[in-house]
């Protein structure tokens, strides 16, 4: 992707609230990995790589990235495993780094993978394919994702795929544990035990990230069923849409938004929550608004437990609503 325009990168020094700020993704990335930044401070980086049409939505949204909603692509796919136990952690990420492995073996000595300085691991995937950014990208990394962890038998954290998300750079400092985000070579991984780990991190390590040097078929092959699974949901979903009537105009805008094109960050609980809640007071049965709205839920980078959180709420608003004026009470 060097060779494109997109190489753009969302980037925030301080805090997560900090205001972002566009850069070129692969310098920043490269220069924190290497230790030439102060590492006392928190800094984080888009996960994607953008390319014009993003710097035109910065320009004109008051320098935000919110609401993107365009092409996209990454060089390096991140695979979050996070775990409020830190030796379970520890043992996902060697059965995931291993699955990766055997399964692209031309990868050896290769793979990137962090300590993320919190709760777990952060393991890269490169894509030596070099897929070309397109709408619909953090989709297709997604599913991608899911079938290397599904592989290793491990669950992933999937709302790092959403297409703004930020993830905190290398050598840099965890604000609550203090911690450095510390990259680990794979067969460190796998000789040291987490205590040993959370040593290393009290201190930084300007060792880069490690490249594969020649395109991996499987890979590339891997990529496109990920891309055909993609499609295919989104065929599926379309079929649901025409059967559940999508064309009816009385269906309200953020519901058929939430199907279509999903919606913003900061827009997504309460999307899903209104959604569920008018299926509801249309007579859907909450069988009916799982299936409808959790697959979007997840797309749009809430975890399951927040889905399914969310459609709960709004089917019980709903219901206490219609109870409501059954009863001749207030409503809303």
């Amino acid at each position: 992707m060097s060779d494109t325009p997109f190489h753009v990168g969302a980037y925030v020094s301080g805090a997560t609230a900090s205001p972002r700020s566009l850069v070129r993704h692969a310098d920043i990335l490269n220069a924190y990995a290497d230790g030439n930044f102060p590492n006392d401070c928190e800094a984080y980086l888009s996960h994607y790589v953008f390319g014009p049409e993003m710097r035109e939505h910065y320009r004109t949204n008051r320098n935000s990235v919110a609401g993107f909603a365009g092409p996209c692509g990454c060089r390096y796919l991140i695979l979050n495993i996070d775990r409020a136990n830190l030796d379970e952690a520890l043992a996902d990420a060697r059965k995931l780094s291993q699955t990766i492995l055997q399964r692209y073996p031309e990868v050896e000595g290769q793979i990137p993978i962090y300590f993320s300085g919190g709760k777990g691991f952060h393991i890269l995937v490169e894509l030596t394919h070099e897929p070309p950014p397109v709408v619909g990208f953090p989709h297709i990394a997604r599913t991608f994702a899911e079938m290397l962890a599904d592989n290793a038998g491990v669950k992933i954290d999937t709302a790092i795929y959403d297409i703004n998300h930020i993830v905190r750079l290398p050598n840099t400092r965890h604000p609550r544990t203090g911690l450095f985000k510390r990259r680990i070579d794979f067969e460190t991984l796998f000789m040291r035990d987490m205590d040993a780990i959370l040593e290393s991190a009290k201190r930084t390590s300007g060792d880069g990230i490690p490249t594969v040097r020649q395109p991996v078929k499987q890979l590339a092959e891997d990529w496109q069923v990920a891309e055909r699974e993609t499609a295919r949901k989104a065929t599926d979903r379309a079929a649901v849409r025409r059967d559940f009537g999508s064309t009816d105009a009385r269906a309200p805008k953020y519901f058929m938004d939430l199907l279509r094109f999903g919606v913003s960050e900061g827009e997504r609980h309460h999307a899903i929550f209104r959604s569920a809640a008018w299926l509801t007071e249309q007579g859907a049965p909450a069988s009916l608004c799982k299936a409808l709205i959790t697959e979007p839920a997840l797309d749009v980078g809430l975890t399951p437990n927040d889905a399914e959180r969310q459609i709960q709420c709004g089917i019980e608003h709903a219901r206490r609503q219609g109870q409501q004026r059954s009863e001749g009470g207030p409503s809303e």
